[in-house]
């Protein structure tokens, strides 16, 4: 079964929106890799990494992503990445909006 992962960074937002898009992640089937933190050096909030693995292709877990961080009412920017066998890594979609 293929393994998605996705990085998504909110602009412009504060830790209830981040607490709006785990769940709506959550909603979405995404089980949470990595929180975000706060990078003190660039002030920003770093983005929150999230996992779906199933018989999924990339363009269902694409708009899974597009769905979750648009009800946030945030822009955002987001990356997946499709597992491939081992420990390799091939980065299929990036989108901003």
């Amino acid at each position: 079964m293929p393994k998605f992962v996705t990085r998504i960074q909110l602009l412009n937002a504060e830790n209830k929106d981040y607490q709006v898009l785990q769940e709506e992640m959550k909603k979405e089937s995404f089980d949470m890799v990595r929180t975000r933190c706060y990078h003190s050096s660039m002030k920003t909030l770093m983005p929150a990494e999230y996992a779906m693995e199933g018989n999924i292709s990339l363009s269902d877990a694409t708009d899974a992503t597009w769905r979750a961080a648009r009800r946030t009412g945030k822009k955002y920017a987001f990356t997946i990445i499709k597992q491939k066998t081992g420990f390799e890594l091939d980065r299929t979609s990036k989108r901003v909006f």
